[in-house]
């Protein structure tokens, strides 16, 4: 039977936690973003030698499962964390960086083949046709890109991206393993005491459902605004 007062302190704890899940999965939504584009783009028109070297990394960001990843790093951190520093001419100490920052090397690890995947499928479905329109209309290769095919290349990725950022989100819960803090951590502390952890369990899955369901309208409301801004462009 679950007991409404702890449920209500999980509830409590996790729902306290939920600005560290959404910046780590901020930040590594960014640079996935970024990272993801540009490896997109190579491999999109084929530049020689970094084409085959993105082939690589791509395949080897699928292969690992997270916690394994994590895992990886946390111990290359750990025991290698002096020659890093060294390396960088920076005098701080292990106990200086937080765990964090190890965690979202990690999760960009891992998210970096699927979003390059994504932003790569948006850039080829977008018509050739498209890039002659732009120059016909007197705009450079740089203009055209970012003025009509990036708008329809991103109205194309908004849907699986989501499902990305919302796997995402949910593998921010497998930083524990490192003993970063999160939703599911600290939901696990709070039932700790009671030695109840089905509660934990009920309030960690409430609230990423909750993410879920936020995450899920704020990328409809998105794609209505794209598709305004497409069909404007179109007329």
């Amino acid at each position: 039977m679950i007991k409404g007062s702890l449920l209500w302190n999980c509830m409590k704890a996790a729902i306290g936690a939920i600005p560290l899940n959404l910046m780590m999965s901020a930040v590594t939504l960014v640079i996935c973003i970024v990272l993801g584009t540009l490896i997109a783009m190579v491999r999109v028109y084929k530049v020689p030698v970094l084409k085959p070297v993105m082939d690589v990394l791509m395949a080897l960001s699928k292969a690992f499962p997270m916690n394994l990843v994590l895992l990886i790093f946390y111990l290359i951190w750990t025991t290698q964390f002096s020659s890093i520093a060294a390396f960088f001419h920076s005098q701080k100490t292990i106990k200086d960086v937080s765990l964090m920052y190890v965690a979202i090397a990690a999760l960009v690890f891992c998210s970096l083949a699927s979003i390059s995947e994504i932003i790569r499928s948006g850039l080829i479905s977008v018509d050739k046709g498209q890039y002659e329109a732009g120059y016909a209309s007197g705009l450079t290769k740089a203009q055209t890109f970012f003025h009509v095919i990036v708008p329809q290349a991103v109205r194309a990725v908004i849907p699986p991206l989501t499902n990305d950022i919302l796997s995402l989100v949910k593998g921010t819960a497998l930083v524990s393993v490192i003993g970063v803090s999160d939703i599911l951590t600290d939901s696990i502390n709070a039932a700790s005491a009671a030695y109840s952890y089905l509660e934990a369990y009920v309030a960690a899955a409430l609230v990423f459902w909750g993410i879920g369901i936020v995450l899920e309208r704020l990328s409809h409301y998105v794609e209505r605004r794209f598709s305004k801004s497409v069909k404007t462009l179109a007329g």
